[in-house]
């Protein structure tokens, strides 16, 4: 579907309103964030498709108040595959621990979109949020390979690194 400059412009303005608008609607009993991957042309479909309905499963499975919003959108293209970003917006009223709640309906979606073949991350990086998951991408050979390697480049720990490969 093709929807033209001006609906890519409006999408790449809200980038910068999310946050308002997040904390916003926390005050009404929302939570919301977005997640990016990369995907191969070849499975875009299905990974759209299957992460969305994880979704829909995990707040179900929860019985969480009301509907969740969910909905994507592909932001860059590549000849290999594309960048998508996914918003999830739940209701959290009377909901214990909700961004506890939040984060584990999030982890279910990343889990997914790494079964469906997407990737980690696009551009957020790993970070302390995704590292749970390194497992699932890299090898427990590659990983010791990354903490010699920081080992020999900073043996003093001067970086203090506890986020991705390093957590």
């Amino acid at each position: 579907l093709c929807a033209g400059s001006e609906i890519g412009r409006a999408g790449y303005d809200l980038t910068y309103a999310i946050a308002y608008i997040r904390d916003f609607a926390m005050t009404y009993g929302f939570l919301a964030e977005s997640f990016e991957t990369f995907v191969p042309w070849s499975k875009v479909k299905t990974m759209i498709r299957e992460t969305k309905k994880r979704l829909r499963q995990e707040h179900q499975d929860r019985a969480l108040p009301g509907n969740p919003i969910i909905t994507c959108r592909v932001t860059q293209l590549y000849d290999e595959g594309v960048c998508v970003y996914f918003y999830f917006c739940m209701n959290f009223e009377g909901v214990q621990s909700p961004s506890s709640v939040f984060a584990q309906i999030e982890l279910a979606a990343r889990k997914e979109i790494l079964f469906q073949g997407g990737s980690l991350s696009h551009h957020h990086g790993i970070g302390k949020h995704r590292s749970p998951l390194m497992s699932n991408v890299n090898s427990a050979e590659l990983k010791q390979v990354f903490l010699k390697l920081k080992d020999a480049v900073d043996p003093a720990n001067v970086f203090g690194v506890r986020n991705g490969s390093y957590a």
